[in-house]
């Protein structure tokens, strides 16, 4: 009796645990946690194909939606980086300039980006007649502000087709006057003579009167502007102004220089020396015209020229006395 009961005790020993319950890492513990697991992918599955909405009988689900923005995501980031490598790396070995380059750069990268939010549209399986609703959208904002917007868009791409300014030319508009910086979708960066960046519109670009000093060429003519004292000999004052842009290295020969007798002023004889030079940016240009003005000046004070300052004839009442006080200093 004893051997046959030693058994039994056995096995309910292994089988059971405290209080009559499974022992970790028996097969019915196992079962629990595999049931477990069914039970979130089951809920998982349910919510990333949960359906959505509905567009013209196509259904549109959470996968879907996902999926594009993924998509949509990497494909803008791609495109950025396609077309700056292009535009920067690309062009540039293919003897492209710099203002050319960008405006391909940049057409390459708004083609990318329709690209890729039609293919994000295809992958959410979104038919072609959300374009409808999304035109009307487009509508209906436009009447409501949007117009600035659109307009300096649209103002941009013709920018970037007609070309009537690149990147990196010397422009003036509105009274700004610098290099242009970058043409961006919405506005243009030109960059002024003392560094700071302003921001203009581009419909100003094509509505206001443009100023490209690139255009036809880079040559740009320069005015000095220089006043003698009445009684100095102007023929001699006009030899030593076109002395001055024959010594110049960045006076062009051709065409050549013209100095002109402008008129005769309250207190000097007004000259000008008219002279072409071709300046990479604004601070060039002033500075070539500075170093035109320092040897005028010094070619006027070794002939003897006078250089005129402004005067003035101060006319005293002497119908009465003159009053005079000597004051001690102090």
């Amino acid at each position: 009796m004893q051997d046959n009961s030693a058994p039994a005790a056995a096995t309910d020993v292994t089988g059971a645990g405290v209080g009559g319950g499974p022992v970790a890492g028996t097969p019915a513990a196992s079962a629990g946690d595999g049931s477990t697991l069914d039970q979130v992918l089951a809920v998982a599955s349910r919510v990333w194909n949960f359906e959505l909405f509905t567009i013209d009988d196509t259904l549109v689900t959470v996968d879907q939606l996902v999926i594009a923005a993924l998509v949509l995501v990497v494909g803008m980031v791609a495109a950025r980086i396609v077309s700056r490598h292009v535009g920067q790396r690309v062009l540039p070995r293919m003897k492209i300039d710099r203002g050319p380059a960008s405006a391909i750069q940049t057409i390459i990268y708004y083609v990318s980006v329709v690209l890729v939010v039609m293919l994000a549209m295809q992958m959410a399986a979104v038919p072609l007649t959300v374009f409808t609703i999304f035109g009307g959208a487009l509508a209906l904002g436009i009447g409501f502000g949007s117009q600035n917007i659109v307009n300096n868009f649209i103002s941009g791409l013709i920018l970037l087709i007609e070309r009537p300014i690149a990147v990196g030319q010397l422009v003036e508009v509105d009274g700004n006057r610098g290099t242009v910086h970058k043409i961006g979708a919405r506005s243009t960066l030109v960059q002024v003579y003392d560094g700071k960046m302003v921001i203009i519109p581009n419909s100003m670009l094509l509505e206001l009167v443009v100023t490209n000093y690139d255009r036809p060429d880079e040559r740009y003519r320069s005015q000095v502007s220089v006043g003698v004292a009445y009684g100095s000999d102007t023929k001699k004052v006009r030899e030593l102004l076109g002395r001055a842009a024959d010594e110049h290295p960045r006076v062009l020969d051709n065409p050549g220089w013209i100095v002109l007798f402008k008129e005769f002023g309250d207190n000097a004889l007004g000259f000008e020396l008219h002279s072409w030079i071709r300046p990479s940016s604004t601070q060039e240009r002033y500075i070539i015209e500075s170093e035109l003005r320092f040897r005028i000046d010094e070619l006027c004070r070794e002939a003897g020229v006078v250089i005129a300052y402004p005067q003035r004839d101060v006319h005293l009442d002497t119908l009465s006395p003159l009053e005079v006080r000597v004051m001690q200093g102090g």
